[in-house]
């Protein structure tokens, strides 16, 4: 069974929101056959003190996944995000995108194995749940 990172801007995001989406995205990647994983479990375990110590945990994270899902919702850069998609992309594993359909200025599905354009939750688990990389 593959693993499947699951990459978001959570910084300035309504934690609570994200945790029920993520239930949503989780049972649709779980059902088409992946194993997802996100740094949101660790959410509120005060296990990590500083920023660094998210994304240096997110690294070795990633290096025990298959394939990095990065899942962009607005035009909003999340400096994290991008910091793990480059970690991505230089160990070669596969970057599937998935992207709003209201979001225009990104580059990121020049670079992706993958794109999933989107414009509701219902519309984003429908096309996870026929993933197939």
């Amino acid at each position: 069974m593959k693993k499947v990172f699951i990459g978001q801007a959570v910084t300035g995001q309504d934690i609570e929101s994200l945790k029920k989406e993520m239930e949503r995205v989780y049972s649709a990647l779980s059902q088409a056959g992946y194993k997802p994983y996100s740094t949101l479990e660790e959410e509120g375990r005060n296990k990590f003190q500083k920023a660094g110590d998210w994304i240096r945990h997110a690294f070795e994270t990633i290096d025990k996944h298959d394939i990095f899902l990065a899942i962009v919702r607005t035009e909003h850069r999340s400096e994290g995000m991008l910091m793990e998609i480059g970690y991505v992309l230089s160990k070669k594993k596969k970057l599937v995108l998935a992207i709003n359909k209201n979001v225009k200025n990104s580059y990121l599905a020049d670079v992706a194995d993958e794109v999933i354009e989107w414009e509701t939750l219902d519309e984003l688990e429908s096309k996870l749940e026929k993933l197939k990389i």
